[in-house]
């Protein structure tokens, strides 16, 4: 026999799954933008563009910039 408390509990776990879900796309998305904005500074495209086209800040296109200057 199923509970309410059982029920209340299923219903937790599947909101958990949703939000590590989203959580998880959140963090793809912005691992993808890095790695293109790594690819667009090897091919030595201006700051502004990189800008425009990742929708980084300048602050994080110059820190990841000064990070492959590193490497």
């Amino acid at each position: 026999m199923i509970t309410y408390e059982d029920e209340l509990k299923q219903e937790a776990r599947e909101e958990g799954r949703k939000e590590g879900l989203q959580e998880g796309k959140r963090e793809g998305r912005q691992e993808g933008k890095i790695e293109i904005t790594r690819n667009l500074i090897k091919l030595g495209m201006p700051l502004d563009f990189t800008k425009k086209a990742t929708g980084l800040s300048e602050k994080k296109v110059l820190e990841i910039k000064e990070k492959l200057e590193k490497e």
